[in-house]
């Protein structure tokens, strides 16, 4: 089975979210799953479009530099679009089964 997870953040930033994904991630793996793994602009990854951590490939949304995301609630609206976006390129590459 073929598995994506879209996710806000990731490894290598520290936080219980990470953390538990990271283990989650590992035992679909263990139970034999692909798993990919997209992360969204708040990854605050750059202009980096792909990175491995720990073993585990993560698809990564870069931030948008226009001027929806300096202002507080379209910010979030250029994330949400951003992470759409990023979707649209992945998604057919993979051809995840959910």
């Amino acid at each position: 089975m073929r598995v994506l997870h879209v996710l806000d953040h990731s490894i290598p930033l520290h936080s219980g979210y990470t953390f538990r994904t990271r283990s989650i991630l590992r035992e679909q793996r263990a139970l034999g799953w692909e798993t990919f793994h997209v992360t969204g602009a708040k990854q605050n990854s750059g202009d980096m479009l792909e990175e491995t951590v720990d073993g585990l490939h993560f698809y990564r949304t870069p931030e948008s530099k226009g001027a929806l995301a300096k202002m507080p609630v379209l910010h979030q609206v250029n994330v949400i679009d951003g992470l759409a976006k990023r979707l649209a390129e992945i998604i057919p590459q993979i051809q995840p089964d959910v």
